[in-house]
């Protein structure tokens, strides 16, 4: 969840949309001319993702494709209504042995990155 704020109310009020964001992990949106400007968020959040984007840049492999993840996402949502078929969990399985390798991959690319 973010707030919304226009640059005067960030002005008068900074203290406040600084401790939102660093304590409460609640980014702020500043709005300028009625429309989205500049976010406002803490540098953890930022750090993390500075450091995501520095992992996507490394490649393929290091990313799970939109298309296999909304895949397994469809799967997973199959199973908790009904039973997969044979085909299905083999599938699945296929899909979240690939998700785990790219996270592993990010993980100990993580470590050389910070």
């Amino acid at each position: 969840m973010s707030v919304r704020a226009t640059v005067r109310q960030l002005r008068e009020r900074l203290d406040d949309y600084l401790v939102k964001a660093v304590e409460g992990g609640e980014p702020c949106v500043v709005r300028r001319n009625g429309k989205d400007y500049a976010v406002v968020v803490s540098h953890e959040e930022w750090s993390l993702r500075e450091l995501g984007q520095r992992l996507d840049a490394l490649g393929l492999e290091y990313r799970v494709s939109p298309e296999t993840q909304s895949r397994a996402d469809e799967l997973l949502a199959t199973q908790s209504q009904r039973t997969l078929t044979k085909d299905e969990r083999r599938e699945l399985n296929r899909l979240l042995k690939q998700c785990d390798r790219v996270m592993l991959r990010r993980a100990q690319a993580m470590e050389r990155l910070k």
